[in-house]
């Protein structure tokens, strides 16, 4: 049976994350807009330390395992003060964190799993390919075992956080004939390693992206130490992070429903507040219906992960898809209240309008999601 209200716990942490993401992620989230890549670059790494001193970087992660509640109430809030940190700090504290307390090894916790939760070093994952995005069997990059000691060749590009990162989780081939593939942990610094120039993006500025080539690049071991699990590890938690994303595009939406909440009261015309206007008020109808129904759907794939429910994949997926059009829609709507000053460069409603657009297809498209949940439901009228 489901329950519908928070945790005491759970409801505290939510306002913890309000609060602190308000007050300290906040206020930089333009300035990350507009910064240079060295300069924000700088600003995302101080980000990361403040929410790790407040124990919000990696929520709900540890070596016994992930509570996805948890990483879902934190998540929209840091999402809705700056979609950027958050980006970078569940790369870090999820991606990185979250793969090596599911998969890792007792020696490979030890060395990084604290470290990443407590923000001393940074981690990125590199398994997209200009080739391969949902597809992960597309990849290109392969592996070799020379003397003990497995090097990596292939470029990844679109890697989160891969200019500020310490560690690198990178999806190669072990034996492509036999479509085996492992996830290399690589540290900053090996030799065959080299970082691309920082990728501009349309939005979720700030948030560092760049290429990864390697030649030969020495990695420290597999994750987990079985070579050939790869794809099934990276699978899992991108299925798992859809919840993540879920939590991205809701905390989008409600700093949009917000800001075209407080502007259909102040905004005037013809002597009256627009919002008195039907069209408008229809419009702020819908965003709080689409974002409470995304935020709904949010927390039953994370409530169906921590109780361990046969479809809790198919429920992530389907929050995915939800959420992530629907702030595109909420997004689109808070910028015609706006109207022409919206549309102005440097209006926090322009920037969360081109954040908003990123959600449809981060770790996985809408058209790729709703296969796998046609798939789902395909399978089971099998026979019938």
């Amino acid at each position: 049976m489901i329950d519908y209200e928070l945790k005491e716990a759970e409801a505290l942490l939510k306002l913890k994350a309000l609060d602190f993401a308000g007050k300290k992620i906040a206020p930089n989230a333009a300035r990350l807009d507009t910064a240079s890549h060295e300069q924000a670059c700088t600003i995302m790494k101080e980000n990361l330390k403040k929410l790790a001193a407040e124990e919000l970087l990696a929520t709900g992660v540890s070596e016994a395992g992930i509570d996805l509640i948890s990483h879902f109430v934190v998540g929209e809030e840091i999402a809705k003060a700056c979609a950027a940190t958050w980006l970078s700090a569940r790369t870090t504290g999820f991606r990185c964190a979250g793969a090596m307390a599911l998969f890792g090894t007792a020696d490979q916790k030890a060395r990084y799993l604290n470290p990443l939760i407590k923000g001393e070093i940074t981690g990125a994952v590199a398994y997209t390919e200009d080739g391969a995005g949902s597809d992960l069997g597309s990849i290109s990059a392969e592996a070799v075992l020379d003397s003990g000691v497995w090097k990596i060749s292939g470029l990844k590009d679109l890697a989160i956080n891969a200019p500020i990162a310490d560690v690198f989780m990178v999806l190669a081939w072990t034996d492509k004939a036999a479509h085996a593939a492992s996830v290399f942990v690589v540290d900053k610094g090996a030799p065959g390693l080299t970082i691309g120039e920082t990728v501009a993006t349309l939005g979720i500025c700030g948030c560092p992206v760049a290429p990864i080539n390697l030649n030969n690049a020495v990695a420290t071991g597999i994750l987990g130490d079985e070579p050939g699990k790869g794809l099934a590890q990276v699978a899992k938690i991108l299925e798992m992070g859809r919840v993540g994303v879920a939590a991205l595009s809701v905390g989008i939406g409600t700093a949009c429903m917000e800001k075209a909440t407080a502007q259909a009261k102040t905004r005037k015309a013809f002597g009256k507040p627009i919002g008195i206007y039907q069209e408008v008020g229809f419009k702020l109808a819908d965003m709080f219906t689409f974002n409470d129904l995304g935020r709904a759907l949010g927390l039953r794939a994370a409530w169906a992960y921590n109780t361990k429910e046969n479809e809790a994949e198919i429920l992530a997926a389907c929050a995915k898809v939800f959420a992530g059009e629907a702030v595109t829609k909420i997004a689109n709507w808070s910028m015609q209240v706006f109207a022409g000053h919206g549309y102005v460069k440097g209006a926090e409603i322009e920037r969360l309008y081109r954040d908003a657009r990123f959600c449809e297809f981060c770790e996985g498209t809408s058209e790729v999601l709703r296969t796998v949940i046609a798939k789902n439901e395909l399978d089971k009228f099998k026979g019938a």
